[in-house]
C-alpha cells in the first residue's frame, strides 16, 4: 500500500484496535490530507497522528476526538466506535465477562469503586453518555445524571450513593445486586474520610510542632498513626 506522498505504509494490525486506527486513516485520506496537515489542525506532533494510526495501542479518546475533527468527522461517532474497539479488544484479551461480585469486594476507595462501574458500563454496551442521561431521567427517585458526571463516575471520582445507584440503573444494573454496590460505596467513603482526618492531622501536628526539633515533630506524627 502506497501513503498519500508516495511512501509504503504500514498496514494495521489485525484486532479492534488496528480496526479502528483504520478507520483513522480512512477518513483522513478521504480528506485527502497528509499526517503532517492533521497532525497541524489537531496542534499536537505528527508522532500523536501517527501512534493513532498505527493501531498498536488505542489512542486516547481525546486524541481520537481531535483527530476526527481534523478529518472533519464528527467526534460522537467516532467517540461510540472508540467505546467499541476498547470494549471489543478488552473482551478478546479476557473472554470470560468480569466477575463484579469478587472485583466490588476488594473496593477500599473511590477510584476502585470507579473501576468497577467502569467494567459495568463496558457490559452494558458502553452506551453514549446521552443515552445514560436519558435512561437515569426515567428512574423513579433516583436524581439525573448529566455527562459531565458520567465522566467523572468511570473516572473513578467520589459520588453519592444516589448518583451511584442512578448510574447503574442507566447501564442496566439489575437491582437485586445494588446491597453489594452500596456495600462497596460504603467502604470507599469510610477509606476517603479516614485519609482526610489523617490529612487534617499532620497539617495540624505542622502548625503545632512549627519550629520545634524534628524528633519532637516526628512523635507527633506517631501518636497521630497509633490507633
Amino acid at each position: 500500500m502506497v501513503g498519500h506522498r508516495g511512501r509504503p505504509v504500514k498496514p494495521v494490525p489485525p484486532g479492534p484496535i488496528g480496526e479502528f486506527a483504520e478507520r483513522l486513516r480512512l477518513a483522513r485520506r478521504y480528506r485527502g490530507l497528509s499526517r503532517e496537515e492533521v497532525a497541524k489542525a489537531m496542534a499536537c506532533s505528527l508522532a500523536t497522528v501517527r501512534r493513532a494510526e498505527a493501531g498498536d495501542t488505542l489512542p486516547q479518546l481525546p486524541i481520537a476526538r481531535s483527530h476526527a475533527a481534523a478529518c472533519g468527522v464528527d467526534p460522537d461517532e467516532v467517540e461510540i466506535l472508540w467505546k467499541r474497539a476498547r470494549r471489543a479488544d478488552r473482551r478478546r484479551r479476557a473472554p470470560a465477562a468480569p466477575d463484579l461480585s469478587a472485583e466490588l469486594r476488594s473496593v477500599c476507595g473511590f477510584a476502585g469503586l470507579g473501576a468497577v462501574l467502569a467494567d459495568a458500563y463496558d457490559e452494558a454496551g458502553a452506551p453514549s453518555y446521552r443515552e445514560l442521561e436519558r435512561r437515569a431521567r426515567r428512574a423513579r427517585d433516583l436524581p439525573p445524571l448529566s455527562r459531565s458526571t458520567i465522566g467523572r463516575v468511570l473516572a473513578g471520582a467520589p459520588l453519592s450513593e444516589r448518583r451511584m445507584l442512578a448510574f447503574l440503573t442507566a447501564c442496566g444494573v439489575p437491582e437485586e445486586t445494588f446491597p453489594r454496590w452500596l456495600r462497596a460505596h460504603r467502604r470507599a467513603h469510610r477509606s476517603r474520610t479516614l485519609a482526610k482526618r489523617r490529612l487534617s492531622g499532620v497539617r495540624a501536628a505542622e502548625a503545632a510542632w512549627a519550629g520545634r526539633s524534628r524528633l519532637e515533630y516526628e512523635r507527633a506524627l506517631g501518636s497521630l498513626r497509633s490507633p
